[in-house]
């Protein structure tokens, strides 16, 4: 065998390796042999930054498949339309759903699935539909983002708020009631040995409160004697009341009648006077008439 016949073995042999070599590469790529995906499309109303075609996806953390596409949504133009391809073995329920996620210290951004209740059916493709819709949810450093910016528009409407409450006038206003507390001040430090004895007095007055609360209780008892007492002392008049209003009755069923007999009595005497006087008083001589004799009767 020449040298010749030799290179022409060599090169074959080198290209057959290279072709082995870039068919492993490429069967290593597609997955391997007889690896089947499902396809879902996912839409997302965040920035994908970091994530490209053939971007791992995850379920979990456990690597299911890979980013198929991903384009704008021309309908949206603020919604990115994903496509996966996800190993048909994964259980993909209706309650999973998808976000981004950032692996570790590499920076390289996926796809990651969560959620997937036992209990909830499979996710199945729609009437009409093309793929089944698995949900997206914002991701970790989405929620961040959003909350950032809040938080920056309710500082910003806070600072805005506060210079238009420390305007001029608002500003003069402060400083003269500063200048009021300080004079305040300055006349309660001034006042500072009445304000003592004023403590004083009210101590004072607290240790005699506490003296009288003390005695309190005997004097509620005393009360509660005399309560007693009057009590009894009503339910001995309330008897004595009694007893004089049965004394009353027999008096108005035994006296009474006789006295108003005698009343009838001196009324009479009294109407006999009074027309003696008036006799008398038109003849005075009648006091030295004789008492005439009655006139004879029958036969004398």
């Amino acid at each position: 065998m020449n040298a010749k016949t030799r290179y022409i073995f060599v090169g074959l042999f080198v290209l057959l390796l290279s072709l082995t070599f870039i068919g492993g590469v490429l069967w290593l790529g597609s997955g391997g042999a007889g690896r089947a995906y499902d396809e879902y499309v996912v839409q997302m109303r965040e920035s994908v930054a970091g994530l490209s075609h053939d971007s791992a996806v995850k379920y979990y953390g456990v690597d299911v498949g890979r980013v198929a596409k991903l384009e704008l949504d021309l309908s949206d133009t603020g919604r990115v339309r994903l496509l996966l391809q996800i190993d048909k073995d994964t259980p993909i329920h209706e309650d999973t759903v998808a976000a981004l996620a950032i692996q570790g210290l590499t920076g390289l951004t996926y796809i990651n699935l969560t959620g997937g209740s036992p209990h909830s059916p499979l996710l199945k493709t729609g009437p009409g539909e093309t793929y089944a819709e698995i949900r997206s949810q914002s991701s970790v450093w989405g929620q961040l983002s959003d909350s950032l910016g809040e938080l920056l528009n309710n500082l910003t409407s806070a600072s805005r708020g506060l210079n238009r409450l420390l305007n001029d006038d608002n500003q003069q206003h402060l400083a003269q009631a500063l200048a009021n507390l300080h004079t305040l001040s300055a006349a309660l430090a001034g006042r500072t040995a009445s304000m003592e004895a004023s403590l004083d007095n009210l101590a004072g007055i607290a240790h005699d409160t506490r003296e009288a609360s003390a005695k309190l209780p005997a004097l509620v008892q005393r009360l509660e004697r005399m309560v007693d007492e009057i009590t009894a002392a009503g339910v001995t008049v309330q008897q004595a009341v009694e007893g004089r209003d049965k004394d009353l009755q027999r008096f108005s069923d035994d006296t009474l009648p006789r006295a108003a007999a005698m009343v009838n009595e001196l009324q009479q005497a009294a109407g006999s006077l009074r027309r003696f006087s008036e006799a008398l008083e038109r003849n005075p001589g009648i006091l030295l008439q004789t008492e005439s004799s009655p006139p004879p009767g029958p036969g004398e």
